[in-house]
């Protein structure tokens, strides 16, 4: 009965990875009568029919967040890059191993003005942790300081991990996402209401799916790394990637380009390339007709991804969100975050444009 229950609310989870990726939810009644024997069945028709906007319960959900101590020294960005009233989906994805955070990209939806913004936060962002963190951070791991880009921000939910952030008593229950998601509101002002974790090999199964994307290649893409089991070769141009093309075209960051000659394009320039992906696969794939395609996805990807949405009635909240969007024709905008490049102890990082300055 455990097991039976467990996969009802693993099911749940794909299907609203997927929502969030496609915006295909205009056809959540009809996925409801497809997995009606597989799901909490009253708990999901209940909340999707329900007349409360799916926007207004998610936001009722929300609960103060408690940190237990200051996490940077008042590190804040110089601007609010999102609405008070928006809906925050952070999704993250991991490198190979799953050790670094290799995207951190915020989903922001902003149901009022029919936007959907894609932020996408550069993962070598330089931390200035408090003296509270430095201190935990020492007795858990005293060797801290000579392990390179431990203050980089995709690292930050290792940091959460060895400091027992909470003591898994966030909103969460997880150190990691917990640090990580309250780092994010304290530095960017931005409430993070629920989180994707997309683990290897989640990415390129998905676009796999759905049939690969087509979208431009700006330049030359030729890099590979054994040790991440990572590779990538692309001409520049107009074409047709497949899910492990369009791994490469969104993690490459150094290769060579048409003459042989080694170079990279630096986080900031790979972020714009993954929001370009993102846009392309949204306009290419957010139709009634790939519907079915969640339920055939959602067996075999739940291993590969966490969430917060835990049950059948949240998840409905925001299949009632993404079906007004997909109604209303919804508009997409990607911001972009102010940094310049730093050398802090011979590690390269990105110093963000702060209040302060």
């Amino acid at each position: 009965m455990e097991t039976q229950e467990r996969k009802k609310k693993s099911i749940w989870k794909i299907i609203l990875t997927v929502e969030i990726l496609v915006f295909v939810a205009a056809g959540l009644a009809a996925l409801y009568f497809l997995v009606l024997r597989k799901t909490p069945a009253f708990e999901f028709i209940g909340r999707f029919l329900s007349p409360l906007e799916g926007s207004k319960s998610i936001k009722e959900r929300r609960v103060e967040t408690k940190k237990p101590f200051a996490i940077t020294k008042n590190q804040r960005y110089y601007k609010q890059l999102t609405d008070p009233g928006s809906i925050n989906v952070l999704v993250i994805g991991t490198d190979a191993d799953g050790t670094n955070y290799d995207t951190l990209l915020v989903v922001s939806i902003e149901e009022e003005n029919n936007l959907v913004r894609f932020i996408n936060i550069p993962r070598d962002i330089y931390i200035d942790y408090s003296d509270e963190v430095l201190e935990r951070l020492k007795k858990a791991f005293p060797k801290y300081t000579s392990s390179k880009g431990i203050f980089r921000i995709n690292a930050a939910h290792t940091i959460g991990r060895l400091i027992k952030y909470n003591n898994d008593a966030g909103r969460f229950q997880d150190p990691e996402f917990d640090f990580t998601c309250d780092l994010i509101e304290e530095v960017f002002g931005i409430y993070i209401d629920d989180f994707i974790y997309m683990k290897p090999d989640s990415f390129a199964r998905i676009v796999d799916y759905f049939g690969g994307v087509d979208i431009e290649v700006p330049y030359r893409m030729k890099y590979s790394d054994p040790v991440q089991n990572f590779s990538v070769d692309l001409e520049k141009g107009f074409q047709h990637l497949n899910g492990k093309q369009a791994e490469g075209f969104v993690r490459f960051r150094q290769g060579y380009d048409e003459k042989g000659k080694f170079w990279g394009i630096g986080d900031l320039e790979r972020k714009k390339n993954q929001v370009n992906f993102v846009k392309a696969f949204l306009e290419q794939h957010m139709t009634i007709g790939n519907i079915g395609k969640i339920i055939s996805i959602a067996g075999d990807l739940e291993e590969y991804v966490i969430t917060s949405i835990d049950r059948a009635q949240e998840t409905a909240e925001y299949g009632k969100l993404a079906e007004k969007l997909y109604r209303n024709k919804f508009t997409t905008q990607s911001e972009e975050i102010e940094c310049k490049d730093v050398t802090i102890d011979k590690v390269y990082y990105l110093k963000l444009k702060t209040r302060s300055e």
